[in-house]
């Protein structure tokens, strides 16, 4: 999500059992150059991950084990979102950034005109060969156990997607549409399970696209045979999508100013944060009302008229361990 899941979000939805989250899009060739470019794109704090009970299934799920899940605490991962089409540019940037990451993703998936005349995002869709010469330039600098991920998009040339599940990436997240196609179209599931079969099982997928409650993660994983699921729009207008509210608590909404208060958030990105998180709730009229507000203490009033508790000075707020609630066994 550009711009979106900058840091106070990414710590909020850690707090709602999402396992995996990740930065922005960042432009590699802006944040290898600049100190400034890499303070404005990316920061990161030690509570962000969050913890999490996750169930263990066995690989071999025909052994009788397989009938006897275990439960392991694991800790939530950030994984680090450029976009590059030069193989030195990108290791660079993927050498600054991993010490603090748990993972680097190249997005070949951001349908944008801009990026596209850039030769970056989904340019690089039918690009395979230079795809292949970026994560390697990259695992040579960071180590080749270091995950390098790639997320893409469909394609109508099914040998393009074909290539780019080979291209030596450690997992493959696949939005389930073309990049000329509008968000509100619906996923082409066949197109996630023709990655998932291209795979063969030695790369793990994760799908992305309509995914606005856990149980239609569920249902995605059980069409695809992914390993996991990725939601965006869904979380921003849910943050705790993925541990089975329908909609957005409102300690989730008292989370979020209190996280954004203590981080530090620009005013626009904090209010465009809580306009999705309440679109529901609110009518027409309050729309624009709301939207029509420009401090973050008219904000924080509104909503407290409203009946949201505000957070407290001196609150303190730490990741606790999760339940899996959907009985996933995650990626």
């Amino acid at each position: 999500m550009v711009r979106f899941s900058k840091l106070p979000f990414r710590h909020l939805v850690s707090l709602y059992s999402t396992h995996i989250t990740h930065t922005p899009m960042i432009l590699a060739r802006e944040f290898s150059r600049s100190e400034l470019g890499r303070r404005s794109d990316f920061s990161t704090s030690t509570f962000e991950r969050g913890t999490f009970w996750l169930n263990e299934v066995p690989h071999h799920l025909y052994a009788p084990e397989a009938r006897k899940k275990r439960r392991r605490l694991v800790r939530g991962s950030l994984i680090a979102q450029f976009a590059a089409n030069d193989a030195k540019i990108f290791a660079d940037a993927s050498e600054l950034i991993f010490p603090h990451v748990d993972g680097i993703d190249l997005n070949l998936g951001c349908p944008q005109k801009w990026a596209y005349q850039e030769k970056i995002g989904s340019y690089l869709l039918r690009q395979p060969d230079q795809v292949r010469d970026l994560i390697r330039a990259a695992r040579d600098r960071t180590g080749w156990s270091f995950p390098i991920s790639i997320k893409i998009r469909i394609d109508p040339n099914l040998k393009c997607t074909q290539q780019l599940v080979e291209s030596g990436a450690s997992h493959i997240s696949v939005h389930g549409r073309t990049r000329h196609q509008a968000s509100t179209l619906p996923v082409d599931v066949p197109g996630i399970r023709f990655a998932v079969e291209c795979a063969k099982g030695q790369v793990p997928v994760v799908a992305n696209g309509d995914a606005w409650s856990a149980g239609e993660s569920a249902a995605i994983r059980k069409k695809t045979g992914v390993q996991g699921v990725m939601s965006a729009r869904g979380l921003l207008a849910n943050p705790a999508l993925f541990d089975g509210y329908e909609r957005t608590p409102m300690q989730a909404v008292s989370t979020f100013i209190r996280l954004c208060s203590e981080y530090g958030f620009p005013f626009p990105l904090f209010q465009r944060h809580l306009g999705f998180m309440l679109e529901g709730s609110f009518t027409r009229v309050e729309r624009g009302y709301f939207n029509s507000l420009t401090s973050f203490a008219g904000v924080v009033d509104y909503l407290e008229e409203r009946g949201v508790d505000m957070p407290t000075v001196g609150d303190v707020w730490t990741p606790t361990p999760h339940l899996d609630s959907s009985g996933g066994e995650g990626i």
